[in-house]
């Protein structure tokens, strides 16, 4: 009888081990955690998780791509209905994952070690859903057709990135969806009662 590698290898157990990472990263830090840490929480041998990820670095590597189905951090997906109220929308939903799910704060902090700058490295599919939100939103004439999209995509990012940044690094993370939220609808409504044409005057 012919035995192949794979008849020796857990069937798909790649899941497993990416969840046993994201717990162990989330509790130890990556620093910390060890290959063999991982494979114990995951129920598995050392070797079968170097089978599906050779290094640490790897495994980090395979959780912050997790983290962002589409290029866009947790996948969040396009709510229907007006722009502007799913622009808000992203900002909540962006930081009820921060609060909420390991994986979440794990690729943030993950991107920060690797090279990959947290959410710095990961910023343009935010930025272009942004974007994109504020041009459907000119379109619709629910802001001033002098409103620069680009701009203030950048603006708006740099709001939730920021509370984001502080709530992560002061542990204080009580108020931040409602922040998150009532940052993004006070520039909002500065979009929709500003006449951008006359300000340069």
């Amino acid at each position: 009888m012919e035995v192949s590698l794979s008849d020796n290898r857990e069937e798909n157990a790649a899941p497993e081990i990416l969840e046993a990472a994201v717990r162990a990263f989330d509790e130890s830090g990556y620093e910390r955690a060890s290959i063999q840490h991982i494979a114990e929480l995951a129920g598995t041998s050392k070797s079968l998780v170097t089978y599906y990820f050779p290094t640490k670095q790897t495994l980090a590597s395979a959780v912050i791509n997790l983290a962002y189905p589409g290029g866009v951090f947790m996948g969040s997906p396009r709510p229907a209905g007006d722009p502007l109220d799913a622009i808000v929308w992203v900002a909540e939903h962006v930081t009820t994952n921060v609060l909420y799910s390991p994986l979440a704060r794990v690729a943030i902090k993950l991107g920060e070690v690797s090279g990959d700058k947290g959410f710095g490295g990961r910023l343009s599919g935010w930025y272009v859903r942004l974007t994109d939100y504020l041009e459907e939103a000119q379109q619709k004439r629910l802001i001033s057709p002098s409103v620069d999209p680009t701009v203030e995509a950048k603006f708006l990012l740099c709001g939730i990135v920021g509370l984001v940044a502080v709530a992560m690094e002061t542990g204080s993370r009580l108020s931040l969806i409602d922040d998150a939220a009532q940052i993004t609808r006070d520039r909002l409504t500065f979009l929709r009662t500003t006449d951008f044409s006359r300000m340069g005057a």
